[in-house]
């Protein structure tokens, strides 16, 4: 059942968490008499949550994983009729407008253009489309306590005086994130610290992150929090001994949580758990690298490369999405260049999109980097695919330049420098036909075009063409043609 008056309960569907906190940040919510009770990555989360939550509106984006927002619509139009859908999306084009409204969509707001007045707009219509409920103005709905934590958290301007003194008695307060894999079965905090002289209370609750405030006589450091299962983790803030000092933690909490892409195996982060960061590091040489690869240095610029994405797994005060854009965009100008440098880049080009992505959703610094590495190595075999090619072209070219003369595996063997053994066995890997056979080939082709030419005798052209032997020439004629060459003359000459 709905209330019939209140705070309108909103969850937002999206897997950017930067969208989610845009939107967030758009709107004194409260004043406006709205509320976000969760937040969801994906429609299955979404679904989870609304269980829970019982939310009056819905705003999801469109393209997500797992469950995009179409398929969320759909299920929610057809299970919560009750719920107002407001779809959030950069895609404009009919098919995608019209299969929303048919999902029951109240209103279809295009990323671009969202602002706060498109944004409280579109939640005041459909608010205003949910039987029964009325909307409260300011000053009707008196805030929980767990409403006024998380908007003073979040950053606003609230006095908690009185509740600090009725409900927070002890000495420390910390800011507690509690992550954990949505799937797997989670212990929540409260049951983890009943030995804990505290009170732990929630802020914030998602399908896969809590978000606690604790007030007790002891921090809260890494060692409570040994015996945790590693599927999940836990990040804290700087201790605080005054209640007002939450305003504003969000971002502190936000900046430890983006470190753990660097600490993917810890299951505790804090600035005091943080090793010292690395001296300054050198700013990588995009110029450098792309003058290597166009000198065919490549084993060299890999190295700097990767000498330098070594570095900075160190680095964690480092921004994410700036680290995972340089990895994109060295893989982008690597393919450039090889497609300007006519190498075959087929196969790069089928995969880079699965690479980008890859290295978007990675996790950590080391999945990122090893994406980079995978398709480094990918480059090299295109690489020295086209060297072995390009050695075979010099052989090749060689022989058709020297067909006439009396040639041997010995003589070319000489002339590049290799062995005759080694020489044979390479020519028979990288060719479907050995040496003997291709230097043949070459010499009765050419022995066809002067045949042509009927004022030349056929024992000057098995000269000509580089055979010593007449009848051996004959012979190897009639194996290639089927023809002896007098009769392939004379074919020809009738034809």
């Amino acid at each position: 059942m709905l209330e019939t008056k209140g705070l309108c309960r909103t969850l937002i569907v999206d897997d950017e968490i930067l969208i989610r906190q845009g939107i967030k940040h758009y709107l004194d919510w409260e004043k406006e008499g709205f509320t976000i009770v969760g937040e969801a990555s994906n429609g299955k989360e979404a679904l989870e949550l609304i269980e829970k939550l019982n939310p009056h509106i819905v705003i999801t984006d469109v393209v997500m994983p797992i469950m995009d927002g179409e398929a969320l619509t759909r299920i929610v139009n057809e299970k919560f009729p009750h719920i107002g859908l407001i779809v959030l999306s950069s895609f404009s084009e009919f098919d995608y407008v019209r299969s929303a409204f048919q999902n029951g969509v109240i209103d279809y707001i295009l990323k671009p253009k969202l602002n706060a007045e498109v944004l409280l707009k579109a939640l005041r219509l459909a608010a205003g489309q949910l039987e029964g409920f009325h909307l409260s103005s300011e000053g009707e709905h008196q805030q929980t306590l767990k409403d006024k934590l998380r908007g003073l958290y979040e950053g606003t301007d609230l006095s908690l005086e009185e509740e600090a003194a009725a409900y927070f008695p002890h000495k420390y307060f910390q800011v507690l994130s509690h992550n954990y894999e949505a799937n797997k079965k989670m212990m929540h905090l409260q049951d983890f610290l009943t030995n804990e002289d505290g009170i732990l209370t929630s802020i914030l609750s998602t399908s896969d992150l809590h978000i606690y405030l604790w007030n007790g006589d002891r921090i809260l450091g890494e060692d409570v929090f040994s015996g945790l299962p590693k599927s999940g983790f836990i990040c804290s803030t700087e201790v605080f001994d005054n209640l007002s000092e939450l305003k504003g933690k969000q971002k502190e909490l936000e900046r430890v949580e983006s470190y753990r892409f660097f600490f993917p195996d810890s299951f505790y982060l804090s600035d005091q758990s943080l090793p010292p960061l690395p001296g300054k590091l050198q700013d990588f040489q995009l110029v450098r690298f792309i003058e290597e690869c166009k000198r065919d240095n490549f084993q060299e610029a890999f190295s700097y490369l990767q000498e330098h994405t070594g570095q900075n797994v160190q680095n964690y005060q480092q921004d994410v999405a700036e680290y995972k854009a340089f990895l994109n965009n060295i893989m982008f100008n690597l393919i450039v260049l090889l497609g300007n440098k006519d190498y075959q880049t087929e196969v790069l080009e089928k995969k880079k999109y699965t690479y980008f992505q890859n290295v978007g959703q990675a996790a950590d610094v080391y999945t990122a980097n090893q994406t980079v590495d995978s398709f480094l190595k990918e480059v090299m075999k295109i690489v020295e695919t086209e060297e072995e090619q390009g050695h075979m072209r010099k052989l090749t070219d060689y022989i058709k330049a020297h067909y006439h003369e009396s040639l041997s595996l010995s003589d070319i063997a000489n002339h590049f420098h290799f062995s005759p053994s080694y020489l044979s066995n390479y020519f028979s890997t990288h060719s479907k036909e050995g040496f003997s056979e291709y230097l043949n080939r070459v010499r009765i082709e050419a022995a066809i075009t002067l045949l042509r030419q009927n004022d030349i005798p056929i024992s000057k052209i098995s000269e000509q063409v580089g055979f010593s032997d007449h009848s051996y020439f004959c012979r190897v004629f009639k194996k290639q043609t089927s023809y002896s060459p007098s009769q392939y003359r004379r074919k020809r000459i009738m034809s």
